[in-house]
Parts: C-alpha cells; sequence; structure tokens
C-alpha cells in the first residue's frame, strides 16, 4: 500500500492495471463438527502484473491463521482455517472474504455446512427413525455402518432419552444385524421379523435309496433373521446347519433335508428336524421306513404288527389279566398271520396255544405232522427245536427227553447272550430243581437283566416270583424294582408285595427318583397311610420343594402322619396361589420351630396375613415376629410375592427412618416380570437419565425388578448375551398405591438414588423453577453420573432459572450466587445452554468469564444487546488494547445493533475493513463525536491503494481539516484526482486545481512536475471563460512544455484564446480517442463531399491511452470517421463521429490556412469579386514572404 501511495505520490500512474483471478469464487462446503480445518485461497494475476493486497474474513470462525493476511504476487495461495468447534448437526458458517487489493475490492461468500460426520450427508439426513428405517430396508449395509458410527446418537432423533436408553442397552450386545433388528423394532418403526415354520409330521415309507426333501420357512418382513437346525435321527442329514436373512430368496428359504436310507432300520423309523431361533424351536417330526431288501412288502409289515399283537395279549395272559380274552386275541391274531406266513413257527405257537387252552390232542396232532414232515428242517433252527422239544415233553411228560432238554437249554442259554430269555422261560417252566430255590432263580434273572434283557416277560416272571415270596425284596436289587414297577403300572402287584416293596423303600437312607415313581404308583393302586408316609418320607429324604410335591404332602398333614420337618417341606412346595388359610396345627407347630428359611417363612407369614384375621389367637402369636422378620427382609432388599403381602400390611409410614427409607424405594417400586421366552435368562433395566443399568435373574422365566418410573428400559437377554427389546412377556406391579410412603422415603432420604432422579425429572419439566430446585439439579449435576441427555435437561433448566434470577424474578437462592455456573464445565452444554449461560454471567457482571466463553464457543444465538453490554465493559476492562476477538465482537455489535460511543471509538482506532465498512465507522463515529484517531488516513490510504474513490472527497475533506496531513497522501489524493479529472472525465472540485496551481507555480523546473498535474490543469483552463495574466503565463508555460514533449490534444486549441497555439496545431482539427495501450486503434475516414469511401490512417499515440490523428478540414468540408479496434480476428467500432471546420476565436485571419480557407467561402457563394481579391492579396502575401524569407 505504501508504495502505491508513493508512486501516485510522484505522479507515477501505472499504464496498466493487474487483472486479478480467485479461485474458488464460492465457497460452499460441508464439514464435519468439533474440528479445525485448514482450506487453500488463490488469488492470481491474469495480466502478468503482481496483485497485492490483504484479506479479511468477516466471520470469526473462518480466519486467516497467524494475523497473515497480506498477499502480493502473479499467484498467492492463502491458508485459512474454518473451526467448527461447540457447533452442531445443522448449523452453518456463512460471512466473506474481502480482498483490499491494488486492483480494487472483492467479495468472496462462504459457506460451510456443518454435519456430524464427513460421509455427513447420509447421516445429515436422518431427521426421524422412519428415515433411518427407510436406509435400512434399502441398504442394511449402509444403515449398519451408520448404527456403528460415533457420531450416530448426534442425528436428531437420537436426541429422545428413551431412544438412546434403547440405543444404549442393544449395543455390543449381540451382532450388528440383531443390533438394528431390536433397535428398530424397540423404536416400534418396524415390526418384528415372523417365520413361518411348518411343523407338521413328515412320512417317507419304504426308501430304497436316500431321499431329498426341503422345509420351507417364510419370512413375513424384512430383518434380521438367524436360525440354527439340528437333527434328531442318525438317519437324518442336514446339508445346511444355520441360516441368516440373505439366504431368504423373496421371502422363502428352502432347507434341504435328506434322509439316508442305509441307516434306516426294519420297520418305522422315528426323528425330527429342530429349528432353532433366539425366542423359540420348533420341532418338526420325521417317520421314515426303508424297504425291504428281499422284496418285502405291505404283508410283511402287516405280518410285524400282528405278531406284536399276539406277543402282547401272550403277556396279558402270563400276568393273569385279560383271561379268555387274551386267548381268543391270541388266535385270531395266530390265523391273520397264518394267512401269509404259514410256517413251522406259527404251527408250534399254535399248538403251544392248544395246550394253554387243554386241548392236547389238537397240539399232539400239530407235533406229530412237524415230526413226520419237517424233522430235517426243524433241527436245523435252535429255537423251533426247542420249542418243539419244549411241546412235546409238556405234553407226553417224558423224563428223560425233559432232562436232555434242560441240559440243551442251559448250554444254548449261556452261549447265545442275545436270545437267551427264549431258553431261559422254557428252563423256568421245566427245570424242577431250579423251581425249588427262588433265590437261584432271582439271581438269574437279575444277571438276565445286567446282561441287558428288560423284556417285560423277564419283568412278569420276577414278578411272580416275588408274589411267591416277598421276603425275596430283603435285598431288593435294580431288577426287582423294575419288576415292582412293572406290576404296579400294569396293576398286578398284589397289596401285600406292595406293603412289603413300601417296608423295603423307606429303608432306604437316600433318596432315588426311581423310588419316587415306584411309591407314587403303588399309591395310586392302594392309597394307604403307610404308602404315603413312606413316598412322603423319600420326598423329605430328596429334600423335594416343588410344587408338585405340595399334595402328597397335604395328604400327609390330612393323615396326621409324624414325619421329621413335614411341616417344613409342606411350606416349601406350597404352591403361590394357594388360596386359603393354613390349618391351625401348622401355624402351631412353626410357632415351636425356628427352622424355616426365610422363602418359607414369608409363605407362612403371607398365608396368615392374607386370610387369618387380626384378633385371632394365632395373628397376635405371630404379629411380632412377622413385623420384625419383614423389616428384616426390607433391609435384605428382598423381595416376591409372599414378602410383597408382608410389606403391604406391615410397613406404615411411620417406620420408615433414614436406614429404611434407603432400601424402600426399591422395594415399593417392584413389578413382576413374567418372561414367556425360554431362551431369556435376564432382566436388564436400563434407566434414562443415568448411565448405568442393572440385570437380574429370570428364575424359572420369573424375576423382581425395580421400576422406578415410566422412563425405565426393559430389555432381554440370553444365555450368549445377546439383548432383544420386544419379548413376550407381562410387567405387573407389585405395589400400587404406595405415593404416601415413596415421599416419606424420599422426606427421609432425599438423595436415594432414584427418588432423586424421579425429583429431578420431575423439576425439568416444570416451567419455572424455585430455589429449592435449582439446588436439587445443581447436586444431581455435580454428584450424579447423569446420561449426557438428560444432563442437558439438567443444565437448561438450571440456566434457565440463573437467567430469571438475573433479570429480578422473585424466588432466588438464598444467596444468589452464580458460583454453579462459574464452575460449571461448560464444554459439555449445549449452544442454547452456553448461550443461556453467558448471558446470565453478563446480566450478573461476570464480563470476564463472559468474554473467555464467547472466545471459546462462539457467539451463535446470543443476543445482540447483550454482546453490546459486553464488549462497553471489556473494552474499558482492556484499556482498549487491540484484541483481535474484541474487535471481531465489536464490528459485529456495529452491524447488528446501534453502537455506543465507547464501541466507536475502538473501531476507529482499530478496525480495518473494506472501503464501505470503514467509511460507515467513521460517519457514525463523527455523529457520535468519538476521537477517530488515523481513522481518515488509513482510510485514504485504502481508497488511494484501491481505486475505490467514489467516497475519496469527503473522507481527504475530513482528512485535511482534522488532521496533520502526509505530504505523500496528500499528493497521491490529487494525482489521483488529476486522473480522474483529465483521464476519465470526472467532475473535480476547484480545490484539485488550485492545489495543481500552487504546485506548478512553486516548481521552478516545469518538466519535472508529473504530466497528469500539467495535463488536468491545462484541461481545466481550457473549461475556463477567462484567465488571469498570470494564469496565461503559466497556461503558457506549461503547454509549451507539453508541445516539447509531443504532447497535443484537442482542446490545446481551446486555449488559444488566452495563449499562444501554434499554427500548425490550430489550422487542422483532431480526432481524439481513448483507448488502450495494448490494443492498436484502426482511423477509417472520409471528407465530404469530396470523398465517398472511407479509408484508413494511422493515429499516434500522445499519451498513456490517448491517441490523436490531425487532419486540414476546410470550410464547408465535414470530416466522418470510425475507430475500429480488433476482438477475436474481427474489427469492431468503437467511436464514430463528424467534425466540420470551425474557427478558432481572437485567431489571426493573416495566416496562408485563413486566407485558403476564406478563397474556399467565396468560391462556395459564387463571390467572384471577392474570390478574386483574395487570391490577389494571397499572391502579394506569398511573393511577400518568398523576398523576406528566401529558401537557401
Amino acid at each position: 500500500m505504501k508504495e502505491r501511495i508513493n508512486r501516485l505520490a510522484k505522479g507515477i500512474i501505472d499504464s496498466e492495471q493487474p487483472k486479478m483471478t480467485w479461485s474458488p469464487e464460492k465457497i460452499d462446503e460441508t464439514l464435519r463438527m468439533n474440528t479445525l480445518m485448514q482450506r487453500n485461497l488463490w488469488i492470481g494475476s491474469e495480466n502478468g502484473l503482481s496483485v497485492k493486497g490483504f484479506v479479511y474474513s468477516s466471520n470469526l470462525r473462518v480466519r486467516i491463521p497467524g494475523d497473515n493476511n497480506s498477499f502480493g504476487g502473479l499467484r498467492c495461495r492463502i491458508v485459512y482455517e474454518v473451526d467448527t468447534s461447540f457447533l452442531t448437526a445443522g448449523d452453518t458458517i456463512t460471512g466473506s472474504f474481502y480482498l483490499v487489493t491494488n486492483c480494487g475490492e472483492e467479495e468472496i461468500p462462504y459457506e460451510f455446512h456443518v454435519e456430524v460426520a464427513d460421509a455427513g450427508k447420509t447421516l445429515g439426513d436422518l431427521k426421524t427413525a422412519e428415515d433411518f428405517l427407510h436406509i435400512a430396508e434399502n441398504d442394511m449395509e449402509t444403515a449398519l455402518r451408520l448404527l456403528e458410527y460415533p457420531d450416530f446418537v448426534e442425528v436428531p432423533f437420537m436426541q429422545d432419552m428413551h431412544v438412546r436408553a434403547l440405543y444404549d442397552g442393544l449395543k455390543g450386545h449381540g451382532s450388528r444385524a440383531n443390533f438394528m433388528e431390536e433397535f428398530l423394532v424397540g423404536l416400534g418403526v418396524k415390526k418384528p421379523v415372523g417365520l413361518t415354520i411348518p411343523g407338521r409330521a413328515r412320512v417317507y415309507a419304504e426308501l430304497a435309496e436316500n431321499a431329498e426333501d426341503t422345509i420351507e420357512i417364510r419370512m413375513d418382513n424384512w430383518g434380521s433373521v438367524y436360525l440354527e437346525v439340528t437333527a434328531d435321527g442318525e438317519f437324518l442329514h442336514l446339508p445346511k446347519k444355520s441360516a441368516t436373512q440373505a439366504d431368504f430368496e423373496d421371502g422363502l428359504l428352502r432347507l434341504p433335508v435328506r434322509i439316508l436310507a442305509e441307516r434306516l432300520h426294519a420297520g418305522k423309523n422315528f426323528g425330527a428336524v429342530l429349528i432353532h431361533t433366539a425366542r423359540e424351536t420348533v420341532r418338526i417330526p420325521i417317520e421314515a421306513s426303508a424297504a425291504d431288501a428281499g422284496g418285502c412288502d405291505r404283508a410283511h409289515m402287516s405280518f410285524q404288527k400282528e405278531l406284536g399283537n399276539y406277543l402282547t395279549a401272550r403277556l396279558a395272559y402270563e400276568n393273569g389279566i385279560g383271561g379268555t380274552e387274551a386267548v381268543h386275541q391270541m388266535q385270531r391274531e395266530l390265523d391273520l398271520m397264518k394267512m401269509t406266513h404259514y410256517d413251522a413257527g406259527l404251527r408250534l405257537l399254535q399248538a403251544e396255544l392248544y395246550l394253554l387252552t387243554d386241548r392236547r390232542e389238537k397240539a399232539q396232532t400239530i407235533l406229530k405232522e412237524l415230526q413226520d414232515s419237517a424233522a430235517l428242517k426243524i433241527s436245523g433252527d435252535r429255537k423251533l427245536n426247542c420249542l418243539y422239544r419244549y411241546l412235546y415233553v409238556t405234553l407226553t411228560g417224558n423224563a428223560e427227553q425233559k432232562d436232555t432238554l434242560i441240559r440243551l437249554l442251559q448250554q444254548y442259554a449261556s452261549e447265545e447272550t442275545g436270545s437267551s430269555l427264549f431258553y431261559y422261560l422254557m428252563l423256568l417252566r421245566l427245570d424242577e430243581e431250579l423251581q425249588k430255590n427262588p433265590v437261584t432263580v432271582l439271581i438269574s434273572m437279575e444277571q438276565e437283566f445286567k446282561d441287558g434283557c428288560h423284556s417285560p416277560f423277564l419283568y412278569a416272571a420276577g414278578l411272580k416270583l416275588l408274589e411267591s415270596d416277598p421276603i425275596l425284596l430283603d435285598n431288593a436289587g435294580n431288577f426287582e424294582l423294575h419288576a415292582l414297577y412293572y406290576g404296579a403300572r400294569r396293576k398286578i402287584i398284589s397289596r401285600e408285595l406292595a406293603l412289603a416293596a413300601v417296608r423295603v423303600m423307606r429303608a432306604s437312607r437316600s433318596y432315588r427318583e426311581f423310588y419316587r415313581r415306584l411309591l407314587t404308583e403303588l399309591y395310586g393302586l392302594y392309597p394307604e397311610t403307610e404308602i404315603l408316609e413312606a413316598l412322603c418320607a423319600m420326598l423329605i429324604r430328596g429334600d423335594c420343594r416343588e410344587t408338585a410335591c405340595f399334595e402328597w404332602y397335604s395328604r400327609a398333614l390330612e393323615a396326621d402322619l409324624s414325619l421329621t420337618r413335614l411341616y417344613e417341606y409342606y411350606l416349601y412346595a406350597m404352591p403361590e396361589n394357594y388360596d386359603r388359610l393354613m390349618s391351625r396345627e401348622v401355624f402351631l407347630y412353626f410357632s415351636y420351630s425356628a427352622n424355616l428359611d426365610a422363602g418359607s417363612l414369608a409363605k407362612l407369614y403371607a398365608n396368615l396375613l392374607t386370610y387369618g384375621t387380626p384378633d385371632s389367637d394365632i395373628y397376635r402369636m405371630y404379629e411380632r415376629a412377622m413385623e420384625e422378620f419383614a423389616v428384616d427382609q426390607l433391609f435384605k432388599e428382598r423381595i416376591d410375592g409372599a414378602l410383597a403381602v408382608l410389606y403391604r400390611k406391615l410397613i406404615y409410614p411411620e417406620l420408615i427412618d433414614t436406614q429404611m427409607a434407603r432400601v424402600l424405594p426399591g422395594i415399593l417400586k417392584s413389578c413382576r416380570v413374567e418372561c414367556r421366552e425360554p431362551a431369556m435368562k435376564y432382566v436388564v433395566v436400563r434407566h434414562e437419565e443415568q448411565m448405568t443399568e442393572d440385570a437380574y435373574v429370570l428364575n424359572e422365566g420369573t424375576a423382581y425388578v425395580p421400576l422406578f418410573s415410566e422412563r425405565d428400559l426393559v430389555l432381554f437377554q440370553d444365555e450368549n448375551e445377546t439383548r432383544y427389546a420386544r419379548v413376550n412377556c407381562a410387567i405387573q406391579p407389585v405395589f400400587t398405591d404406595m405415593e404416601e410412603l415413596l415421599q416419606t422415603c424420599f422426606e427421609m432420604n432425599p438423595m436415594h438414588p432414584f427418588l432423586f432422579m424421579n425429583a429431578c425429572a420431575k423439576a425439568c419439566r416444570k416451567e419455572v423453577l424455585t430455589g429449592d430446585d435449582a439446588i436439587l439439579l445443581e447436586h444431581a449435576d455435580q454428584k450424579m453420573e447423569l446420561h449426557p441427555l438428560f444432563r442437558a435437561k439438567v443444565l437448561s433448566a438450571i440456566v434457565r432459572y440463573y437467567k430469571r434470577m438475573a433479570d429480578g424474578i422473585e424466588d432466588a437462592k438464598k444467596d444468589g450466587s452464580v458460583s454453579y455456573l462459574l464452575s460449571l464445565d461448560k464444554d459439555q452444554l449445549t449452544r442454547d445452554e452456553r448461550n443461556g449461560v453467558c448471558g446470565t454471567l453478563i446480566r450478573c457482571g461476570h464480563f470476564s468469564e463472559a468474554y473467555e466463553m464467547v472466545c471459546r464457543y462462539g457467539l451463535e444465538g446470543l443476543p445482540v444487546n447483550l454482546l453490546l453490554r459486553l464488549c462497553g465493559r471489556m473494552l474499558l476492562q482492556n484499556l482498549f488494547d487491540r484484541d483481535d476477538h474484541l474487535l471481531y465482537l465489536t464490528w459485529y455489535v456495529f452491524e447488528h445493533e446501534k453502537p455506543d460511543s465507547v464501541i466507536l471509538d475502538y473501531l476507529c482506532e482499530h478496525f480495518n475493513g473494506t472501503v464501505d465498512q470503514m467509511y460507515r465507522v467513521l460517519m457514525q463515529g463523527l455523529r457520535l463525536r468519538v476521537e477517530t484517531y488515523d481513522l481518515e488516513e488509513r482510510l485514504v490510504a485504502q481508497m488511494l491503494f484501491t481505486g475505490n474513490t467514489a467516497k475519496l472527497d469527503r473522507v481527504f475533506e475530513l482528512y485535511a481539516s482534522r488532521k496533520k496531513t502526509g505530504e505523500n497522501i496528500v499528493r497521491a489524493y490529487f494525482t489521483v484526482k488529476s486522473v480522474e479529472y483529465f483521464l476519465e472525465n470526472r467532475p473535480t472540485d476547484d480545490k484539485v486545481f488550485a492545489f495543481l496551481e500552487g504546485a506548478v507555480q512553486g516548481s521552478s523546473d516545469r518538466e519535472r512536475i508529473p504530466d497528469i498535474y500539467l495535463l488536468a490543469l491545462t484541461k481545466y483552463y481550457a473549461t475556463l471563460p477567462e484567465l488571469s495574466e498570470e494564469q496565461r503565463r503559466l497556461c503558457q508555460s506549461v503547454v509549451d512544455v507539453l508541445l516539447d514533449a509531443g504532447m497535443i490534444f484537442a482542446y490545446f486549441k481551446d486555449l488559444a484564446r488566452f495563449i499562444h497555439i501554434p499554427g500548425n496545431i490550430l489550422d487542422k482539427e483532431i480526432i481524439e480517442y481513448h483507448g488502450n495501450r495494448a490494443v492498436r486503434p484502426y482511423l477509417r475516414l472520409r471528407i465530404l463531399p469530396q470523398e465517398e469511401e472511407f479509408h484508413y490512417e494511422e493515429m499516434r499515440l500522445v499519451y498513456r491511452d490517448i491517441y490523436i490523428r490531425e487532419k486540414v478540414i476546410f470550410e464547408g468540408e465535414t470530416l466522418e470517421y470510425q475507430i475500429e479496434e480488433e476482438e477475436d480476428g474481427v474489427r469492431k467500432t468503437k467511436e464514430k463521429g463528424e467534425i466540420s471546420c470551425r474557427e478558432i476565436p481572437g485567431r489571426s485571419r493573416e495566416s496562408r490556412f485563413a486566407a485558403l480557407n476564406e478563397m474556399s467561402l467565396s468560391l462556395k457563394v459564387n463571390n467572384e469579386t471577392a474570390l478574386r481579391e483574395k487570391m490577389r492579396e494571397y499572391q502579394k502575401r506569398d511573393a511577400a514572404v518568398s523576398a523576406l524569407f528566401p529558401i537557401a
């Protein structure tokens, strides 16, 4: 700037101005919030001339680092920073860069949009949960990435505390897909995915080779799906063991199932395909049968069924039940079998049936036929051979044959383990020695059992043996017990044997589940006290407390059985829905016994409190104990259905002290959560206001969970720690109408975390806070771990309160202190809250702290009237020292509010900007009569530097009148005014020419005066009606200098009135064109009436961009001209006009040109006399000149 002013002061006018370019022309960009980003602004020159100047930013968030705002050169890079700290998504930083340069002033507008992320266009579009649902529905992968962005929690719909609690509770628990599914479902914008799984049984009959099939599973909605598939059955193979939503095509999953024929056994094979989802397991039964490798058909299958029916009937006969009907059934089944398989085996079975029904002749006939026709065949099959011999010995009684058969059966029984029972049963019927020793028989049966024989025929034989001699039960083992159970199930065991078995089992010192089952069956057959007592003793011995046992314990009490701890187990097993008063004996018993656990005592007391009467002796007996127990359990923070009854009946407001108030609220706000989905193992409670959560174990699908408000979020968690938002469950408050107790608790213990939170939430909802409310919320902020969103609500309420307090509204805190606001971590506040705090500090006189907040967080949203107040106080406090932040604030106030004298004083001293901005400051300062310091000089200098001189005269006038002026600035000013007047034809004040006259007169060497001064002054003289003698002398001397320099201008002819102008100038008309030195002008002209066509002539450059052409024109002639310049290879007319000969006032008429002009005029008017006279006069003068001035 100083260099340009110095050049202007010397009268140096740049022949060409730089042509500035800049990039970008307009800035529109999206930035991430809470960042400091650097960007570049490029300034260049289009014509190779250096561009110099300064750059200013109108927004403090967009600044030039290091105060390096000057630049210069052909290509300049300006680094600037954009600070988005403490802005929120959706904010916009607007403003402009102002370029103050040696080629003018330019504005580059900028607009920076603040979003949550660099990819924030997508996040920025998420205004509602439905917006996120739309993204997830169309591009799940993008939605999953967005869900995991740290800035996702900044989007608008995530500012709801319930939504954030849902997000925080689900995040990190389960797969990404499940997280998104449950999140959307929990928000209520999406329906859960429903799967349609066909549960009908599938049958695959007579498979000769592997069979392929598919199970079609449909999903009724898009979303996250994960399922696992398992097979129950060795013949089932599943190629795909799991599936996700990606495996569904158009909502359909075809799950392949393969039935392996090689693994099918004879008959029916049963299995299942199990489909496991997070919430359920669906079982699809599978039934398969193999084709007979030898060509088995339905007849064979029918035969197998009939054989099974025959054996069932035979077993009933052996058990002594069914009688004649069993025999008839065996005969019917044999007849059916004979229709398809009439072989030796069936004939032997028929013979045996004849023997059983005492039809010996028919049996003998069959045996005879078999002996005659198929002896060899029979002898080839051990079983048929033995059966034949057995029937023969039974029929004939042959002792020798009998002994041989017994030895043979013993041999076969020992050799063929898998078929030993067949031989063993025949051996039992034939071997009389064995029958005489039942112990040996029982031992042998036990051995068969141990060897893996669990045939009902063996159990039936064992039962008969035990019936014959119950003493054999004394050392009963597993076989005996199974035989007894077999008899009990079929109701064929005798009472005597049953009681004997009871005595054996009661003697056992340990609990056995099989004993329990057997005793249950026996009691059902013989409901006798002894069996009931044994059963209850066994249950007590096994610590059986399940509800199913309550019936037995009840019967035992009704039967007045004397069993140790019977009353205790009666209470243990008592169901929750037991709806009547227990017997007096129970209460009397427990009045002397103190062996009950807490849960059972709770049941006992709850029953008495619910169904008893307070005036009964039993009630009075238990009253104190119940009260003490209730208080004890209360302090242990226990709750269930029974304890709820105790607390409801026995806890009164008068009992509540500080200690009880610490635990009672959690009990009173308990809810019974019953989850109907077995996969869920925990209930998780997420508290909206705090950063905490609590987990409670589901015991048989039930948990008691404290829910302090409707704001508590309930989630469920499975054993894999995956969480779910929507689960089939029921939530029922344990207590109702307990507000009085809760209020008492809060009064006794106001710092109870959840009651305290509820009070804070209630206070936040108030439009107007009291002083007590403010203290409460301040304490919450300082002492509690609050969720950021709730903390924002708390702070917002507190700030509202302090604002009212600062405004003088009543109900302020007693001390009136704002120390809380001063100690507050303002980084954690929202912009509105920070503005509220800052405004309150200003109102309360804490200006330094408020100013620090403005410097750190910005002034967005702050009322201008408060900023005006802040600026004024800070300026006085800082003694008007320069401070960039404060300077920006004062300018901001100046633009948006009527400023006071203090702010204007500061701006006048320190502010620099565009010419227009500084001029406004100057004018406003003058109106308020403040000290302007050197603002006029700075503004004049900047006008001269930039060429923005529209208001230069007014400012220079102020500058010259009020301050000591600088010589260079003054001279530069007059140079600019001379240029404006001479080159730009702009009107100029007479004072300028007075200065020019003085400058020229005061110079002894005219040639050292800047040409522009001389030109402007002489052009000015040409416009005057008269010049003084001194002015004439000055003008003559100046024009002589200009003529010596070869400068001739059209206005010189006007100066001929006052000074001598050479005749060769006056004899000609001058075409003067102001163009561009870099572009050559082309002059086309013609002189009418002699010339009809235009022709080109050269123009001469005389000064800067001024071209002239001198041309002689006589009276009556008209010169028409056109001046062209070449643009893009084409000549275009820039100026055109016409010139006629004009007489110069005061010019001598004795010149050759005047004589010729007069002769031309006489000729034109046909005045021959005058023409002749003028011609003679011209010849005389010409001859005289030749004589007086001979040419050598």
